[in-house]
Formats: C-alpha cells, structure tokens, sequence
C-alpha cells in the first residue's frame, strides 16, 4: 500500500499550534517506515492522519491530503481499505465485548465479513504467532499492558491488512516478545505490506526499519537510511535519540561516524582497561551503614484476581528499605504490576500479607496511603482527570494539607526538574501520550512521598526526558524517598536503580544488585555496564557518565 502525503498539515481542536505542518511524504509498501522525534514532534499524529483517523475522530482542522494507492484517504473507512492502527495506549482499544482473548482476536476478521471457518483459522494463527494460546480464555481486560500490546497485534494481524500503523509497539514488551514483534514485521514487510512505526527505540528500530524519519515541532527535518543517520550528528541535534552504543560515543568524545552497535563500538575501542582503580570509591557501596526502617514488605504472598483462576503471585516474600530503589523485572505477565498494586492497596493479598511504610494493607484503601505513597500506572490516563496540568499537580500536596505558598513552590520546582514548565497551565489530554505519563509521574512527586510505586516510568520518552526521570529518581533516593519500579529499560534500571527483583511465573526466583540482575534476565544489555565490566569499573562507578568519562581518559 502506498501513502502519499502532499502538504499534510493538522491541528488538534481547540489548539492554535499546528502538530504537524507541510508534510510531504511518499511511503512505499514492502518497506519498514520509522518515525522518531522529541515529546510532541508530531510522530503520534502524523500516524493518526496516515491511518485515517485524524481529523476523522479526533476533530480538528487539517490541510493538504494523504493519499492511499490512488484514493483520498477521507473517502475510505480505514478497515475495509485494509489499514490497521495499533495506538499508544493499548488498552482504549479494546472492544468492551469480547469475554476472552480469542474472542478479541476474532472480531477483526468478523467485521471484515471473513466466514466462520476462515475467522477461526486466521485467530488461532494470530494467536499462534504472538505466542497468545495459553492466554486465549482469559478476560481481556484482565492482561498485563505487555500482553494486551500482543493480544492487539495479533487482532491486526487476523485482519492480513495491507498497511501496518503502529504507536510504540515494543513499549510495554519483554525482550522475547520484542525479538517476536520485530520477526513478524520484517515477514508483513517482505510480504508487500508497509509498516510505519513511531518509536523511540533506537537500538529496536535500528534491527529492523529501511528507512528514518525524523520530526521536529510537526516537520520533517530528516529522512534517510537509518544506518547513516544515526551514525551522525544531525539527528542528536534535533533532539531524537541514537543508539544506546551511539550516545555512549558521543559521551566519550568519539567523532562521526559513531558505532551503532556494543559490539562495533568495542571493536573500536580494542582491548580497554583501567589500571588503577580509586579503591575508596570501589568499597563506599559495601561499608557498613545503619540499617534503614522497612518501606515494603512481602511476606508469604499469594494473589489471584479470581478464585477460579491460577495465582499471579505466590510465595513472594521480600523487603524494600527506605531509601532504596529497586526494579521489578520479568517477562510480560510475571506479576509485576500486581505487585506495585498490592503495595499500594488496590488489591489484598490472598494469603499472606503487605505491609506499606509500615501498614498492613489488609482492610486498608490507596486513600489511607496517599500521598505518603505515590503511583505512576503504566497507562497514565488512568490517573489524570483535572483541567490543567497545574491542577492535577496541586491535589496531593492539598491532600497532605499543605499551605498554597509551599504548594505552588513544590509544582514549579517539579515541573521544572521534568521539563513540563510550559504545559503548567494546558489540559492533560491535549499532551502527547508520553508528555502525559510526565505529567502523571509530577502529580506524585509534589507532595514529596516516601515511597514511590512506578509502573513503566519511561516508555515512550524522548533522550532528554528519560535522563530527567533518571535525575529526578537519583534525587529522590539521596532525600531518603524509596523507589519500587517495574520497568523492560535496562539502561534506565543500570542508571536509576541499585537493587533488582526478578519474578518468574509469579515467584520471586532472583534479588541482588541490578548489575546482576540484568546479567540473568532478558533485557538488552547496556553498552556501559558491558564496557564497565571490561575496564574494570566497580559497581557505583559503572554507569554511563562514569564510563564516558574513562573513555575519555583512556
């Protein structure tokens, strides 16, 4: 299928910037499209007009057109022309009517008028492929956020459409089903379908896209073979990211063209070493210190949404202590989030127990927690509902009952700490969806909790907004605040967090430091903690600016 943007330009209702503005585009099918750019370039909505449904659903004005094979895509029903769209927030497109997985799967085909038979063959494939056949009874609505990204592809898939639109697709997915997604996409592609993608994962697109476009304050500023671009300077300048390998480089001083790849740049780098080591620093982590008062507790946990159901969790017991911050690691489904939702409530244990900052949870309710305890969900939508970014952000320290000169001070500093100074006074829902889970993140960290509960902190997020969320963890922890986050980010967990849990099956089968933790499970690891290992660089010195900073000397 091929799209043809002749002068695209769109503004969201009410909104006297345009999102996007002179666009012009010419994507051609058998071909993987990338699009990048910083929080609020245009890339989310120039996906919406290629699909058809901006302005069509979401109001506004637009100008110029996208044209698909020949035909204006505003006289075309999206579906029927055979284009499916897989937005950022997963979970607003479930049907509501569907009572399982399978279920889900099948209506695509059904509205397309597929027969019975051919209904059933292309959903037990779909779900086949996005390895989805142990989960096909379950409720829908009832899936991890990484499970419900899969359940969604493989409805798109169900569909065989000929255009394959996706809004970060790999955010919310372990490394399996990222290596699964990226198979089944490079195959579509082969196949004669376009595919165009907006991500902010340079080091998953780089595997995979034919061509990069890049978008800043709604135009194209770069277009080219990824492989080129991200290897020079041009697209650090505008702000998009580079490969985790690349901006490693760049840290160290390295000209372009930068290596792309952790085993390039090693290449580059030949047999590194340190040969001496600052020994104080080495041991500052293993002196002994006074031991902290218990943030988190689990002891004996078990916990199944309903009876009839297997648990989601059994037998986890641990503890966090204040002051630490510690990950939450497994695959898609392991039990994370549950757990995030236990510690704050919103769920009681089957058996065993939880205590919070020192309360059990049994018969208690998130508002006996808040604002002490503070949570970011993986869909933020769920937790913003003011007028104005400023307003969501005054709630919980007036909850805590603080005085208006010491709430107003908190906002303006924490606006500021995650660059949202300028959207203060805009309405939540008029931010891109990353811009938003900001937003979230703001409104807890206002009121100074002792605990914070963060379920995917940085998906979607641009180079410079994810360093914020790092800065801002990094000060929260020296201020003796704890932090418990379920994140698939190697690098954010190596460079924000000291402490990791990996749950597998619902069972906690591994504790210890996230240098260790990322050694045995599957995340990608990051091209710092590896060149550390190498040179020698002990744990509190290995993180990114600590091993740029060797390079450099080296």
């Amino acid at each position: 299928m091929r799209f043809r943007v002749e002068q695209l330009s769109y503004r969201y209702p009410v909104q006297e910037r345009w999102a996007i503005r002179d666009v012009q585009l010419d994507i051609l099918p058998g071909q993987i499209t990338w699009l990048t750019g910083t929080l609020g370039s245009g890339t989310s909505t120039l996906l919406l007009a290629l699909a058809g449904l901006a302005p069509r659903l979401t109001g506004g004005t637009a100008e110029g057109s996208v044209v698909v094979d020949g035909v204006d895509i505003a006289t075309l029903s999206p579906l029927q022309a055979g284009i499916a769209y897989l937005g950022a927030s997963p979970a607003l497109q479930l049907s509501g009517i569907a009572p399982t997985v399978r279920d889900e799967i099948a209506i695509a085909p059904m509205n397309l008028g597929r027969t019975r038979g051919e209904i059933l063959e292309q959903t037990e494939r779909a779900m086949t492929t996005l390895a989805l056949l142990p989960l096909a009874g379950r409720d829908p609505s009832a899936l991890s956020g990484g499970e419900t990204q899969r359940m969604l592809v493989a409805s798109m898939l169900a569909a065989a459409p000929r255009a394959w639109l996706l809004d970060e697709p790999f955010s919310a997915l372990d490394l399996e089903s990222t290596l699964g997604l990226q198979r089944l996409l490079r195959q579509v592609a082969r196949a004669g379908a376009s595919v165009i993608i907006t991500c902010d994962d340079a080091d998953t697109m780089l595997e995979i896209a034919d061509r990069i476009i890049v978008l800043d304050a709604g135009r194209i500023v770069l277009d080219g073979a990824p492989a080129d671009m991200l290897a020079g300077d041009a697209i650090i300048a505008s702000g998009a990211g580079s490969t985790d390998a690349a901006t490693l480089a760049l840290d160290a001083g390295m000209p372009a063209p930068r290596p792309l790849r952790r085993e390039t740049l090693l290449a580059r780098l030949g047999n590194v070493g340190v040969r001496e080591i600052n020994v104080a620093a080495a041991n500052r982590s293993s002196k002994s210190e006074p031991e902290a008062s218990v943030a988190f507790e689990c002891v004996d946990l078990a916990f199944s949404y309903r009876a009839e159901l297997p648990p989601v969790l059994t037998g986890v017991d641990f503890r966090v202590r204040a002051g630490e911050a510690v990950g939450l690691f497994g695959v898609n489904g392991a039990g994370k989030s549950t757990l995030l939702r236990l510690a704050m409530a919103l769920e009681r244990p089957t058996t065993g127990s939880v205590a919070t900052l020192g309360v059990d949870t049994r018969g208690r309710h998130p508002e006996d927690l808040a604002p002490q305890v503070g949570f970011l969900f993986q869909q933020p939508d769920r937790q913003l509902f003011a007028t104005s970014v400023r307003s969501e952000c005054e709630l919980a320290p007036r909850l805590a009952g603080w005085d208006s000169a010491r709430i107003a001070s908190s906002i303006t500093r924490v606006l500021a700490e995650l660059g949202l100074s300028e959207t203060a006074e805009e309405h939540p829902y008029d931010l891109p969806l990353p811009r938003r889970r900001l937003v979230g993140l703001a409104t807890i960290l206002t009121a100074e909790p002792r605990l914070l509960l963060l379920d995917e902190p940085t998906a979607g997020l641009d180079p410079a907004s994810r360093e914020r969320v790092i800065d801002v963890i990094r000060n929260a922890c020296a201020r003796g605040t704890t932090v418990l986050a379920v994140t698939h980010d190697a690098g954010f967990a190596h460079e924000a967090l000291g402490r990791g849990v990996l749950l597998e099956h619902g069972r906690m089968t591994r504790d210890g430091m996230i240098r260790e933790i990322i050694d045995d499970v599957t995340l990608r690891k990051p091209a710092a903690l590896v060149i550390a290992e190498i040179m020698g660089l002990p744990p509190g010195r290995d993180r990114r600016a600590d091993v740029a900073t060797a390079l450099r000397l080296h």
